[in-house]
């Protein structure tokens, strides 16, 4: 049982645990992430259930909702409502969901089986994203480094996921967590339109996997760089290369790899 039991469910639990250490135990508090199935609805229709962390859950509405196409800009969110006891959110749009939406989901390989629609690649523009962003080779380095040490949560649980939104390579204003990769992403796009910030100079910078569906996300959020400390698939450089995104994987330290568009970083000696 937890050792602090509370009416509210915040982003982590302590458990009493058992704890192993050179053949001996112990007992341990340990601080684990939570996870909640949100269900999100727009008036009578249900349009998916994400496993997540139960925390940001506007910003996770508004960046699921742009990026995977149910609207084109948060001030068509007219509302969202949370009845934190059935972990249900009711959302108000200026448009109902298109029913095509909604007729097969493919759960997707991130954490947390986060959903992405089968249309999204007929959701998202084909030409190819337009950006004169450019970005410095040591602020790859920062960046990643000011990531590291952003989230409390990651360094107590080694649970979660952290993503945030850089503009123009200076250190986030937030970072964003949960336990599913796609969900970590989609906080901090939606925080990125709630904030308005200019998205063609902004850098999307995360912890997961770049696969293709987190490609996807940059590119329908407008963000010309997805930089990450793992790897991307395959899947994510051939569409990021068509969709005129940048992808930076390996990111740690001053090492990095650049797997599609590389005239928008300028290599330096970062070390």
């Amino acid at each position: 049982m937890t050792t602090n039991p509370t009416d509210e469910l915040g982003p982590s639990a302590v458990f009493d645990v058992t704890r192993i250490r050179d053949g001996k135990p112990s007992d341990f508090a340990a601080t684990v992430a939570t996870e909640v199935p949100l269900t999100i609805e727009a008036g009578d229709v249900e349009i998916a259930t994400l496993a997540c962390t139960p925390s940001d859950i506007e910003e996770l509405i508004a960046g699921f909702l742009v990026t995977n196409g149910f609207v084109r800009d948060v001030n068509e969110i007219m509302s969202v409502r949370l009845d934190s006891r059935l972990w249900r959110v009711r959302v108000e749009m200026t448009r109902p969901p298109d029913a095509s939406q909604l007729l097969k989901r493919v759960y997707t390989s991130g954490c947390g089986k986060g959903v992405v629609f089968a249309n999204i690649v007929e959701l998202t523009a084909r030409a190819p994203l337009a950006s004169e962003m450019r970005l410095k080779g040591e602020a790859i380095a920062a960046l990643m480094n000011w990531l590291q040490n952003a989230s409390p949560l990651h360094r107590e649980s080694g649970g979660v996921h952290t993503a945030a939104v850089s503009v123009g390579g200076e250190p986030p204003l937030k970072a964003m967590d949960d336990i599913g990769r796609h969900n970590a992403v989609d906080k901090a796009i939606g925080d990125a339109f709630r904030r308005r910030l200019p998205m063609s100079s902004c850098a999307l910078v995360t912890t997961g996997r770049i696969s293709s569906e987190i490609a996807h996300k940059a590119r329908r959020a407008g963000m010309p760089v997805v930089i990450s400390r793992g790897a991307p698939t395959h899947q994510a450089i051939l569409q990021a290369r068509d969709m005129g995104i940048t992808t930076v994987g390996f990111a740690r330290g001053g090492n990095y790899t650049i797997f599609s568009h590389p005239e928008r970083i300028t290599h330096e000696d970062v070390r």
